[in-house]
């Protein structure tokens, strides 16, 4: 028994910790930019809804490998000290987006995002457009049918 508390006392638990912030951090901000892009693709226009739908879920539909060697090049040739985005990131804001945890949360994101999006984008087509109506002639803006109207019947049922 002592043997294995010393073993756990002397293990390197960071990455642990690393790895649990960034799952966190980035479900956070795909959840609200996927509940943002499903919003926007539903109002809009449909061929603009195909092109959208095909350009965020693409990182969903290209296996993991691919979308690790598309995102790779993306993140390097984007956010690198020598590229004019990473240094005027770096001069005007000190920050350093590659081998970094940012650089972590922005990889765990991008694939993280188009299943958030999806399911944003399923429930919001099954709300009853009859609601949203009712909700404006009641002189609701377009911000309180969204959160008073649309989540809640966007959301799980409870019984």
């Amino acid at each position: 028994m002592k043997e294995i508390v010393e073993i756990l006392n002397n293990l390197d638990w960071s990455p642990l910790f690393i790895s649990i912030k960034t799952g966190i951090v980035a479900t956070i901000i795909s959840f609200f930019l996927g509940i943002y892009a499903a919003r926007k693709v539903i109002k809009a226009k449909p061929w603009v809804k195909a092109v959208a739908d095909g350009i965020l879920t693409l990182p969903m539909v290209l296996p993991p490998t691919g979308g690790r060697f598309f995102l790779l090049p993306v993140l390097l040739l984007l956010f690198s000290r020598r590229r004019p985005v990473g240094i005027f990131l770096y001069e005007t804001f000190d920050i350093k987006v590659v081998q970094t945890w940012l650089g972590c949360i922005i990889a765990a994101t991008v694939i993280a995002f188009p299943l958030m999006y999806r399911n944003a984008r399923a429930a919001f087509e099954q709300v009853d457009v009859n609601l949203i109506y009712a909700g404006r002639t009641l002189g609701m803006s377009e911000m309180a049918i969204f959160w008073k109207v649309v989540v809640p019947t966007a959301g799980p049922l409870s019984y």
